[in-house]
């Protein structure tokens, strides 16, 4: 079986800052809804996916705050013509059947890496649909990463190629690079180029921090000697859970059939009258394509081959 699963704030927020400037005629924006939306039809028409899973971040503060006051805070408060959208995306989220998941406490990272661990032991294919680095960690030899921006699947053998480990050792290497994204702080003046070559060494951050003595660049010994419990705590901010209480199954991630009449009313009442085109009718034409909608251009060309 196989089942996609969507890091949802990113791509909402990746199709509002792409599509700017788009709205009803009566000034209620929906640039973020007509590209995620626009996402969405593409992976139901064309994917062959039994299962799709929209997962959301919530409001509610994670042990990733409690435990570092700064993580992500340099991440700006939502725009306000964004926050208004997604009720509407929630609404079309479920009118075409795909199932919500969220989860107060944890992140999006956290509940993505539990459903793949649980939907891989029961033998789906899994692919995450994600631009972060974190989210490599998941991938083994049943969970990929689909990155749309790069339109890229990245396996196991792509991360080692890549990063010159196993995907379980990314959090190590972010635990010496830290990560702007999410300010994560890793270890100041060193790269990724050098943590890799540490990490491949030593097998583990664990490791390296028990024998320091060994790293032959003086540097590079004396700031991570300097540096042991934010190199600890940045690894932990970086390690997604894969264990978060969730009471779903395989089951729970399949495609329900969409509600047809509900989608036709949303489309009308926010003018996505492109999307009507996909709404089945009697004389509905089978096999259309659904173009990605991922810039203004691609959103330009969309509209005009109607």
């Amino acid at each position: 079986m196989k089942i996609i699963l969507i890091d949802s704030n990113s791509y909402i927020y990746r199709f509002y800052h792409a599509l700017k400037g788009l709205s009803t005629s009566g000034g209620f924006p929906t640039n973020a809804i007509y590209g995620f939306t626009g996402m969405l039809l593409k992976l139901i028409k064309e994917s062959k996916a039994e299962g799709i899973a929209a997962v959301f971040d919530t409001a509610h503060p994670t042990e990733r705050h409690i435990a570092y006051v700064e993580y992500k805070a340099n991440r700006p408060s939502m725009p306000e013509d964004l926050s208004v959208q997604f009720p509407v995306i929630r609404e079309i989220i479920g009118f075409l059947g795909i199932e919500i998941f969220e989860s107060a406490g944890y992140e999006a990272d956290d509940l993505i890496g539990t459903i793949a661990k649980r939907a891989s032991e029961k033998d789906c294919e899994v692919y995450i649909m994600s631009n972060d680095k974190d989210m490599l960690q998941l991938v083994n030899e049943k969970v990929k990463v689909y990155d749309l921006q790069k339109d890229v699947l990245i396996g196991k053998q792509q991360v080692i190629e890549r990063f010159g480990v196993e995907p379980s050792k990314i959090p190590d290497i972010m635990a010496l690079t830290g990560d702007s994204i999410d300010n994560i702080p890793g270890v100041k003046g060193i790269g990724e180029k050098k943590a890799k070559e540490l990490i491949v060494e030593a097998g583990s951050i664990e490791n390296l921090l028990e024998n320091i003595h060994t790293i032959r660049n003086d540097r590079i010994r004396r700031l991570i000697s300097e540096s042991g419990e934010i190199v600890r705590l940045s690894k932990r901010l970086a390690l997604i859970n894969t264990d978060v209480p969730f009471d779903g199954d395989v089951k729970s991630l399949l495609l329900k059939e969409p509600s047809w009449e509900d989608l036709r009313r949303i489309f009308r009442e926010y003018e996505l009258r492109a999307y009507l085109k996909f709404i089945p009718t009697k004389e509905h034409t089978k096999g259309q394509k659904i173009q990605i909608i991922n810039d203004r251009d691609s959103f330009i060309a969309f509209m005009e081959g109607y």
